[in-house]
């Protein structure tokens, strides 16, 4: 089974994820489970444990070459970026994030079932296959792990 992660952003969301993690890697322990990450927060993750593969968005810096006029290498830069997501099959994508700009990887990703929050916070719900209610009222850790339960995880500690 090929599982890709898709949390991008904001460190401390990064690290509120972790948990979700560990409880993905129990759930599927033969998986290989892949993670796309803004450069921002990539040093949390590379190197992780329960992490196979770790692909690190640069939309950031992409954003300021272009306007630096750097177009043409950007785009032979997204377009390896875009590649190496559609070079695996994944069989089930977890947009964690929830934003357009997380989307945009989950449609990119072509994986089987693809699922997220049940908002439609920037269109962020247009390519997913299955949904999860975002109980707001809930910390982000305890959100972030309705995924792996709702995937039938029985979870009793968050593992960092």
């Amino acid at each position: 089974m090929n599982i890709l992660i898709v949390k991008l952003s904001a460190i401390g969301d990064v690290i509120h994820t972790l948990p979700s993690l560990a409880e993905l890697r129990r759930l599927y322990p033969d998986a290989h489970i892949t993670w796309v990450v803004e450069e921002a927060a990539a040093d949390l993750i590379i190197g992780h444990p329960h992490l196979d593969e770790v692909i690190i968005s640069r939309r950031k810096s992409w954003i300021k070459d272009i306007k630096a006029g750097k177009v043409a290498a950007t785009l032979r830069e997204a377009r390896t970026f875009v590649r190496r997501i559609r070079s695996r099959r994944y069989d089930l994508v977890i947009d964690f994030h929830g934003l357009l700009k997380s989307s945009m990887v989950v449609f990119l990703s072509g994986g089987k079932r693809k699922l997220g929050y049940d908002s439609w916070q920037e269109l962020s719900g247009l390519f997913l296959n299955e949904k999860i209610p975002e109980d707001m009222n809930k910390h982000a850790v305890d959100r972030y792990l309705d995924f792996p339960r709702y995937l039938g995880a029985a979870i009793h500690d968050a593992e960092f």
